[in-house]
């Protein structure tokens, strides 16, 4: 490197007040023998708009529960906020007002885990008692998701999930695990992807042609998601180094200086960050501070391209521009699309601050639209009184694709249990001074990085 690496004592913004401890970390997927062949990123169509779907029977007096668990409180509270609630008690109402799902009202019940996956472990245990059973519960947490994979199988308890670690959705192949958002190696290859198609214009100044990429993420099951086999397999496919993972504390006043000079000593010019939240705002500062956030492209999954990372900056919030994020829905700024406007007026009539206009609200909000769609499909394929969790899932596979209210979509067509596609976005600065996330490559189908079937 021809930049010498100092520790910088300067704090270049303020981080959560609140300490918390790392949650441990999973056992990591046994890698295949031989990774499959991942298919490269095609231009894609943006999500559908949702299906017409008309009642063929009515169920007026009968209720369903929407079963939710995630952490409401503790150190990791802050991570959701409390804009996931607002945005699935706000879209039951609609629904609800407008009617209900064939006449049959939604109700919410949503316990607190603090994303202890103990805690995840005895809710679960909790909802697959009631009765009736619940035909689907969502969870937000990869370690909960991998601890149940293979319980939702036996209790055919459809687990619409925000943590999609491949081992979560395809171990077992036609689990009972649906993800929200691609896989996070999908994710990661997509990006890969980008990086790889674009260098020459997105390269840092004095960068040669090769792309060494280092990731850094979570001490848990999350930060190990991008680098499975597959993905890596993905990325020297082009050619790409992926250095060693470096792992990062969740912890709101970690010191991530340490993982960040390993991996730029050992020659990163790409820095991938498998994190969210506070944990986003630790790489960007610190890159800042040791005078290498112009040095390296930065990327980061999903989940750590959010409205709160803007927030914890505050005034500093100019810092993250220039970072590139995997983007599998689209954003409050695409207020063109139907299901965004809905959102918008919904959470503008609310009273919401800005500082919640995050994808907390729109996801949420808009899955409940895409739930009720499949809720439609299964009564019209078995009645109320044939509801369970497998004509849940039948349904899902008959619709394939599930248009959440057109502003995302999930996939359970066939093996699917994912959908494949998203942008690139960048965090750029917007006239009146504020960031946003703007995007850099519009849809596209992410190379497939799923284990390989037998």
């Amino acid at each position: 490197m021809k930049k010498t690496l100092v520790i910088s004592c300067i704090l270049v913004f303020a981080l959560l007040a609140a300490a918390c401890s790392p949650v441990p970390a999973e056992a990591p997927m046994a890698a295949e023998e031989e990774a499959s062949p991942a298919t490269q990123a095609e231009s894609a169509a943006a999500p559908e708009a949702p299906m017409e779907i008309v009642c063929e029977n009515s169920y007026e007096g009968e209720t369903l529960t929407i079963y939710q668990q995630a952490g409401l409180t503790g150190p990791l509270a802050t991570l959701m906020g409390t804009g996931f609630i607002g945005g699935t008690q706000d879209a039951i109402e609609q629904i609800n007002a407008e009617g209900g799902v064939c006449g049959v009202m939604l109700t919410l019940r949503l316990e607190d885990t603090q994303y202890v996956l103990e805690q995840e472990v005895q809710v679960y245990e909790q909802y697959r008692t009631e009765t009736p059973k619940p035909l689907f519960i969502t969870t937000s947490n990869s370690a909960a998701a991998i601890a149940l994979k293979d319980r939702v199988v036996e209790d055919e308890i459809v687990n619409i999930a925000t943590g999609v670690h491949t081992q979560a959705l395809y171990d077992p192949p036609n689990g009972y695990t649906v993800g929200m958002v691609p896989i996070y190696s999908d994710q990661f290859a997509g990006f890969l992807q980008f990086v790889h198609d674009n260098w020459a214009d997105i390269k840092p100044e004095g960068a040669g042609d090769d792309i060494t990429v280092g990731v850094i993420g979570w001490a848990n099951a999350f930060g190990a998601g991008a680098t499975t086999p597959e993905a890596l397999a993905f990325a020297e496919s082009l050619g790409i180094t992926v250095l060693p993972l470096e792992q990062q504390p969740i912890d709101p006043s970690a010191d991530v200086t340490g993982q960040l000079q390993n991996l730029l000593v050992n020659g990163a010019n790409v820095i991938y960050m498998q994190a969210i939240s506070f944990s986003i705002t630790q790489v960007i500062g610190t890159l800042h501070a040791l005078g290498f956030y112009d040095q390296v492209v930065v990327g980061s999954v999903n989940w750590g391209m959010n409205r709160d990372v803007l927030n914890i900056l505050g005034a500093n919030a100019p810092l993250a521009a220039g970072y590139y994020g995997v983007f599998p829905y689209l954003w409050w700024t695409d207020s063109d699309a139907p299901g965004v406007q809905r959102a918008l007026e919904t959470f503008n009539a609310k009273g919401y601050p800005d500082t919640d206009k995050a994808f907390t609200y729109l996801l949420t909000y808009s899955a409940i639209f895409g739930i009720a769609d499949v809720l439609t499909v299964a009564m019209n394929n078995v009645g109320f009184d044939g509801l369970t969790g497998a004509e849940f899932l039948k349904a899902m596979q008959q619709m394939g694709t599930i248009s959440a209210a057109g502003v995302f979509e999930m996939n359970a067509d066939g093996s699917n249990r994912a959908p494949s596609k998203a942008q690139i976005r960048q965090a750029q600065m917007m006239e009146d001074g504020s960031v946003d996330f703007v995007v850099v490559q519009d849809f596209v189908t992410l190379p497939d990085t799923r284990p390989g079937s037998e």
